[in-house]
């Protein structure tokens, strides 16, 4: 569901992008394989960003770019959520919880039992 997600939201902003630009026909044939994609999609988002640094400053777009690059390191996250599951998630909880017992406000709260995270078909009960 995340991946289908992931590609749907990315898909439309390909698209609405390309609608503002007037430019159909570079989408349609760009879209339909993966380097496609990386190439048209992701280093034209980027390329503000990567370009727009010069002795002067930076342009004005390149906010955008930071943006969008932001939303995609978001997105690749939740693969690796989708991927690794339980591991990640226990791993992260555990993470949490020793970073947790290190500071001075830790003995107010103490857990009883140790942390575990959901396994898929909880984490789909509770979803």
């Amino acid at each position: 569901m995340l991946n289908t997600i992931g590609w749907v939201t990315f898909y439309w902003h390909w698209k609405h992008i390309t609608v503002w630009q007037g430019n159909f026909s570079h989408f349609n044939e760009s879209s339909t394989y993966l380097m496609g994609w990386l190439r048209d999609y992701l280093w034209l988002n980027s390329s503000q960003l990567i370009n727009g640094y010069n002795q002067f400053g930076m342009n004005s777009l390149s906010v955008w770019a930071w943006i969008f690059l932001f939303r995609h390191l978001v997105w690749a996250t939740g693969f690796m959520f989708l991927i690794s599951w339980r591991t990640y998630w226990q791993e992260l909880i555990e993470i949490l919880a020793w970073a947790h017992e290190r500071i001075p406000l830790a003995n107010l709260i103490r857990w009883r039992d140790k942390l575990v995270a959901l396994s898929i078909v909880q984490a789909r009960l509770v979803g």
